[in-house]
């Protein structure tokens, strides 16, 4: 009898714990997880949201030349920071979607940064065409200069200026539809 009434009472209190749990899913689910599309939240303290300049830096190109900001041309319009990593696919997309369109940037100049290993950013600028192009700067900025300014969260982030004046950042890359619309004819 104790037997059963023990086998009882652990049964009931299985039966107990299944049904409150269950109530507790229905009243409380879990947080649905991040989808795809879901866009990176901004770093409140990145410099760029206070001096809409083109940050200050230094970088090293891929033909081995150092150039800072003081050295930019000053014949275009627009001013683009792609900092990105060779091996990222959204890095790649990018550079091959740009190197289709490049004539359609003339008015822009392109810097492309990456923390990464130089020969990988070498190997980048020739799979994509990018190194031989008169509005393109590419390399390595060896001071990180360029991402403690943006603080970006994921690569590519792409930084619009019209005339060193701050213009958007996109924090997941850019389409260069979207870019086109902002600067064509300018």
């Amino acid at each position: 009898m104790k037997k059963a009434l023990l086998g009882l009472m652990g049964f009931t209190s299985i039966l107990l714990t299944t049904a409150v749990g269950a109530q507790t899913q229905q009243t409380n689910p879990p947080p649905a997880p991040p989808t795809a599309n879901a866009a990176p939240t901004v770093d409140p303290n990145a410099p760029y949201l206070i001096d809409k300049r083109v940050p200050t830096f230094s970088m090293t190109t891929i033909d081995g030349k150092e150039i800072s900001n003081k050295d930019l041309p000053t014949k275009y319009k627009y001013t683009c920071i792609i900092i990105f990593s060779p091996d990222c696919s959204h890095c790649e997309h990018a550079g091959d979607e740009f190197n289709k369109n490049a004539d359609k940037f003339k008015n822009v100049l392109f810097i492309w940064d990456s923390y990464r290993d130089m020969d990988l950013i070498k190997k980048f600028a020739t799979k994509y065409n990018l190194a031989n192009k008169p509005n393109v700067v590419i390399g390595r900025d060896g001071g990180f200069t360029i991402p403690s300014f943006f603080r970006p969260r994921m690569t590519p982030f792409v930084a619009l200026y019209d005339k060193g004046t701050f213009v958007k950042v996109w924090e997941q890359g850019v389409e260069p539809d979207e870019l086109i619309k902002i600067t064509k004819g300018n």
